[in-house]
C-alpha cells in the first residue's frame, strides 16, 4: 500500500516510519494536494487538510494526524470525512495497523456514479448537493458517504454494523444512534415522503437497502 505524509516535520517520528515499512508499506513525504490522487493513504496534519483532501479525492483514504490528546480536533476530522485519526500518544503498530485498515476499506469500495437521478430526485456527489422539484439541498460529507456506500450496494441490504465500520470507521460494538440521526437527515433531504422513504428503505432488524 502506498502511504503519503503530508504532516510537518517533528510530529511524525522515524519510528512511525519504519514501523509503516515493516507493515509492508510503502511510504513518502510529499504534498497531499498534489500527491493524493497517486497513492492509497493521505496523512495530513489539520482537518481542514482532511476534508479537503477527502472532498477531491474519494478513492484516496484520509488519516489526520492529530496533535496530542486533542480529541476535538480527531472527531472534527471524522466528520469532516477522513478515514480514521490518530494521535501522537498511540502506539506506533497501532497507528499502523489502522492506516493498513483504512486503506482496504477504501479499496474495498466499488466504483460509483457521481451524479445521478433516483425517484426524480437528483443527487451530486461531487458537488455534495441534492435536488428535487428544483430545490437545491447541501449535504454533509457523512450523508455523502452514506448515500456512495448504499447507492455501490443498491439491492443488497446493508446492516448497520457495516456503516458504522465503513462509513463511521468505528467499531461495530458502538452506539447505533448516529446512524439513526445521520438517517433521518438524509431522508428529509431525498425523500418525497420521508415517513415513506423509497430511497433509503429501512429492512427492519436488519439495515437499509437502496432504492
Amino acid at each position: 500500500m502506498k502511504v503519503l505524509i503530508d504532516v510537518a516535520n517533528g510530529r511524525v517520528d522515524d519510528d512511525l516510519l519504519d514501523t509503516l515499512r515493516s507493515a509492508g508499506h510503502t511510504v513518502e513525504r510529499g504534498h497531499a494536494s498534489v500527491a493524493a490522487g497517486r497513492v492509497d493513504v493521505v496523512v495530513v496534519g489539520t482537518v481542514e487538510a482532511a476534508a479537503r483532501i477527502a472532498a477531491s479525492h474519494p478513492r484516496c483514504a484520509v488519516i489526520a494526524f492529530t496533535r496530542t490528546g486533542d480529541v476535538a480536533a480527531r472527531i472534527a476530522a471524522l466528520d469532516a470525512g477522513a478515514a480514521d485519526a490518530v494521535d501522537a500518544t498511540f502506539p506506533r503498530a497501532q497507528i499502523a495497523a489502522r492506516i493498513g485498515a483504512a486503506g482496504r476499506r477504501v479499496a474495498a469500495m466499488p466504483p460509483s456514479l457521481e451524479r445521478f437521478t433516483i425517484d426524480d430526485c437528483t443527487i451530486d456527489l461531487s458537488a455534495c448537493t441534492c435536488e428535487r422539484d428544483g430545490a437545491v439541498q447541501p449535504l454533509t460529507k457523512r450523508e455523502v458517504e452514506v448515500v456512495r456506500w448504499l447507492s455501490r450496494r443498491a439491492g443488497q441490504v446493508v446492516d448497520r454494523s457495516e456503516l458504522l465500520e465503513h462509513v463511521w470507521g468505528v467499531s461495530i460494538h458502538n452506539d447505533t444512534r448516529a446512524i439513526d440521526v445521520a438517517i433521518a437527515g438524509l431522508r428529509r433531504k431525498l425523500e418525497r415522503d420521508p415517513s415513506e422513504p423509497v430511497i433509503v428503505v429501512t429492512v427492519k432488524g436488519v439495515g437499509y437497502r437502496w432504492g
